[in-house]
């Protein structure tokens, strides 16, 4: 086996490669360069899994087996105190990404072949905006970016009209980009079987939930699964004041806030009022979700679909930041929203009491 191969990839037998689904991730960062490699990748249905290697003259290699969800795997290359990351798709094959240049390039198998024309768009993009900018460098993740973002999405979909990973980008800017008219416009150029698959699913469910959720609406009625796999509907709490509470674990301010519920919960629970917790937990932390409710004494109901930020109640409700929530009105109404602290106990002793 070649020297440039790493410790990782020595865990693996070299038979791996004839396996169905198999996958070799291989490295190229310029000769006599040595740096720690992060390999990570997450999937809805596995959760997330880590790998690091050293790597070998410039060069690491990782190999594995990948089922049939489409999924990304991330690379984050360590060079002292700075890190260098890309992302790309795991897909059957051998996936070759050279990080010689100013941008990384991946090439090897079909859809890394689409996304690297996505990224080469992106990326002119980025640079132009950095050409005459004497302040801190413009990147792809600024919120003044999401118009650029989109432009550059709509391009690669006129260049690659049946690119699966089309509806994955719109996917992405739809956590943050709210132009509902714009999104639409976007979703009605996926083809017919983009829209079926569960990430056409999710960007509709999303695109739904566009401008929706305001207070005076009909709060979206969704069925989610609670702590014991029981179905949990919104439904069920007609003729309750009820506050959707969407938090997560993995959210800091979402457990700080966590008292106040208690407290209002404790106060009102007896007086037509409950909490329904919506927890956009990934699907390898359940184990964390039910400690977490038991050790800070979380009484009312939780769901979760496990499915993070692509949670579907979070989808219908545009929530893209936690924590989040929205008081309903025996009606079924939205009354209020994102109300903490003493504003939540002012607001329930305001129609409570």
């Amino acid at each position: 086996m070649p020297k440039a191969l790493t410790l990782f990839a020595l865990l693996f037998p070299v038979a791996v490669m004839a396996q169905e689904g198999a996958y070799t991730v291989s490295l190229d960062y310029g000769p006599g360069v040595t740096n720690k490699i992060m390999f990570n990748r997450f999937t809805l249905s596995t959760g997330g899994k880590k790998d690091t290697a050293i790597t070998l003259n410039g060069k690491a290699t990782f190999s594995g087996i990948v089922n049939d969800e489409r999924q990304r795997g991330q690379l984050i290359v360590i060079e002292g105190d700075y890190q260098r990351g890309g992302l790309f798709y795991l897909e059957p094959g051998k996936i070759n990404i050279n990080y010689q240049g100013k941008h990384p390039v991946i090439s090897g198998t079909p859809l890394n072949e689409d996304y690297q024309v996505f990224r080469e768009l992106l990326n002119a993009t980025v640079d132009s905006a950095n050409v005459n900018n004497t302040g801190r460098p413009v990147t792809e993740f600024d919120p003044g970016m999401m118009n650029a973002r989109f432009n550059v999405i709509m391009k690669f979909m006129a260049a690659r009209p049946k690119s699966e990973i089309s509806v994955d980008l719109l996917n992405e800017i739809g956590v943050r980009f709210k132009d509902k008219v714009q999104m639409v416009a976007a979703y009605d150029k996926l083809t017919a079987s983009a829209k079926k698959t569960p990430q056409g699913i999710e960007l509709r469910n999303r695109i739904k939930g566009l401008g929706a959720a305001k207070v005076g609406d009909m709060a979206p009625v969704f069925t989610t699964p609670d702590t014991e796999g029981k179905n949990v509907s919104l439904a069920d709490y007609k003729g309750k004041y009820v506050l959707i509470d969407f938090w997560a674990t993995w959210c800091v301010p979402c457990i700080a806030e966590m008292p106040n519920l208690v407290k209002a919960y404790s106060t009102y629970k007896d007086k037509n009022f409950d909490i329904l917790g919506v927890s956009l937990e990934r699907p390898d932390s359940k184990e964390l979700w039910l400690k977490v409710i038991k050790r800070d004494n979380l009484t009312w109901k939780h769901v979760s679909d496990m499915k993070w930020w692509n949670c579907t109640p979070a989808l219908l409700y545009n929530v893209s930041s936690v924590p989040a929530n929205f008081l309903v009105d025996p009606q079924g109404k939205i009354i209020a929203t994102n109300l903490r602290g003493e504003e939540l106990q002012k607001k329930l002793a305001e129609i409570l009491l």
